[in-house]
């Protein structure tokens, strides 16, 4: 495994229990939520003022939908079929690193934009958007190098 799938292998990894324990919060009704899941996110949100999951708007409502049921799955196929260096998942992951880029530049764009509205100071803004933008420009790294990869594994027509 090269170096770049190497890093992918283990944001995917790394990605599982993320989405399971603090993503799947913005879905799962906090009636069903252990409380050590409950108490993550409260500590997330308390500690990083993240309004964006407190008031948790329909679009990311939406976006946490689609990443626990769509996006988990891929994490689990990525990572096995980069360890089996299986060339097949670059088309996945350059759909997955689209939407996942697209998403959190939603989130940075609205925490930007809001974050006054929420009585953050520059600090603290600038802080929300430090945790927010890795989750961006990786998966934008990926959507780009998986999808020119991708490229070049598709055969061109032999002319005569």
């Amino acid at each position: 495994m090269n170096k770049r799938d190497t890093f992918y292998y283990w944001y995917f990894i790394i990605h599982i229990p993320v989405t399971i324990i603090m993503d799947s919060t913005m879905v799962i009704p906090e009636v069903y939520q252990p409380s050590f899941q409950r108490w993550l996110a409260e500590f997330h949100i308390t500690a990083n003022k993240d309004f964006l999951l407190q008031e948790m708007p329909l679009w990311l409502q939406i976006s946490a939908t689609f990443e626990l049921f769509v996006q988990l799955p891929i994490f689990f196929l990525a990572a096995r079929a980069l360890r089996r260096n299986c060339q097949k998942i670059y088309v996945l992951m350059t759909v997955y690193g689209f939407n996942a880029f697209f998403t959190t530049l939603l989130c940075l764009a609205y925490a930007y934009r809001d974050a006054p509205k929420h009585g953050l100071t520059a600090a603290e803004t600038y802080n929300l958007l430090g945790l927010y933008t890795p989750y961006c420009l990786i998966p934008l790294v990926m959507m780009l190098d998986c999808g020119w990869r991708a490229t070049q594994l598709i055969e061109r027509p032999k002319t005569e």
